[in-house]
């Protein structure tokens, strides 16, 4: 039943609205209108509140982000602090203790391909 929410929501409000109108105070199989009614309104209940959980996730997630934002800025500042003090610099532990690669551990990233010998015919 899980696989059509929204069908089913459909179904519930035409059943309920059909019941209502054209047989208000009838029971079928000892159920009132009214008891359906409680139980439809129990689904709707249901259905509002994960709408809600869904509308409070994004906001949630669009605060996650701002923080993160904001965090990574501070942490920028951080590490440009660590960099400039007088005790630490670019070469510290603390440098490489923040994700970073110490300037005496950095490669100079220049490489010399070797030449392939020709093939001779």
């Amino acid at each position: 039943m899980h696989k059509y929410p929204k069908h089913y929501e459909d179904v519930f409000e035409r059943a309920l609205s059909a019941l209502r109108n054209m047989a208000g105070d009838a029971k079928f199989k000892g159920i009132s209108v009214a008891d359906f009614a409680a139980q439809v309104e129990r689904s709707m209940g249901s259905r509002r509140r994960l709408r809600d959980l869904d509308d409070e996730t994004i906001r949630e997630l669009t605060n996650r982000e701002n923080e993160d934002l904001k965090t990574l800025a501070m942490l920028a500042d951080i590490v440009d602090g660590v960099v400039g003090h007088e005790d630490f610099g670019d070469d510290s532990a603390l440098y490489e203790a923040l994700g970073y690669v110490r300037k005496s551990q950095r490669k100079s990233g220049l490489t010399r391909k070797k030449r392939k010998p020709e093939e001779t015919k």
